[in-house]
């Protein structure tokens, strides 16, 4: 058994303990070996006893370490995701939630495909979503730093080198599109990724979930994300993130989970214009008819 174990993956915990077997059970079905794998399970103050739970199934893993970090509650995964990354050994690193799965080649696949490339920083599959009204696979494009400018198309089970983290902020508190704003600062800092085109991660969704509720701050989310990787957007966008964030009407958020584009807010703060000429001439006009 190696010392350092080669991944090591961070599960952020709250009030999830009836979802723990499943994800644990998807870990002892991987194809990579757990000897050369660490479990970080970081909980954020549960009250339904997901520690010892966590506890006892990382115990029956045989895996290289496990470690389970009971924490005061903080309320939002970022923070207690990155208590996990701090004390993780591994070279490379995973962040789960308690309700994730993995199919059992995803260590192996994404392990191999950035020990192919060293250029490579970040490797992510496509996945598979289930929820109450059955699943579909969602394959992902290819890596494109680009795209996280006006989306996010990368999943939190993303495998990265442990220098993505190093060179990070860590995962933000300010925004609830934490794990966006993460890959957002891995693509500012220059680290590339790889897709591993088979669905080999499956993201349960139901209306528990963290991600759903953050849809109902979706335009203060997206804005706090650009508000704070400022020179990584087109200064136009960044101008209309500040000025959603201070309330101003001209600024609305657009389409969930999308980031207007510069040629987008220089149309909308065209009509804004528009519609304030036409408010100011409004009165001149109706004293000119009387």
């Amino acid at each position: 058994m190696p010392e350092t174990p080669l991944v090591s993956i961070v599960v952020a915990n709250y009030d999830y303990a009836c979802y723990l077997p499943r994800l644990f059970d998807s870990l002892a079905g991987q194809t990579f070996g757990l000897g050369r794998v660490e479990l970080v399970v970081v909980d954020d103050g549960s009250t339904d006893g997901s520690v010892p739970v966590a506890r006892a199934l990382g115990a029956a893993l045989g895996l290289a370490r496990l470690r389970v970090l009971p924490l005061r509650h903080q309320g939002h995964p970022g923070p207690v995701r990155n208590a996990g990354l701090r004390v993780a050994a591994g070279r490379y690193l995973l962040c789960l939630d308690p309700d994730d799965e993995l199919a059992p080649g995803f260590l192996a696949r994404t392990v191999a495909a950035l020990e192919a490339d060293p250029g490579v920083a970040l490797a992510y599959t496509d996945y598979v979503e289930s929820g109450p009204g059955g699943s579909r696979d969602v394959a992902l494009p290819e890596f494109d730093p680009g795209l996280l400018r006006t989306q996010n198309p990368l999943t939190l089970a993303t495998l990265m080198r442990r220098e993505v983290f190093a060179a990070s902020r860590g995962f933000s508190a300010a925004t609830a599109y934490e794990d966006w704003d993460f890959w957002v600062q891995a693509a500012a800092a220059g680290f590339a990724g790889v897709r591993v085109p088979a669905p080999l991660f499956c993201y349960n969704h139901h209306r528990a979930n963290f991600s759903w509720r953050a849809r109902l701050a979706d335009g203060r989310a997206k804005a706090q994300i650009v508000a704070d990787n400022k020179y990584f957007f087109d200064p136009e966008v960044l101008a209309w993130a500040r000025a959603l964030l201070r309330g101003e009407a001209w600024a609305v958020p657009f389409k969930r989970g999308l980031i207007p584009r510069a040629r987008d807010v220089a149309a909308l703060r065209a009509i804004a214009a528009d519609v304030a000429r036409a408010r100011r001439a409004a009165p001149l006009a109706r004293a000119q008819g009387s």
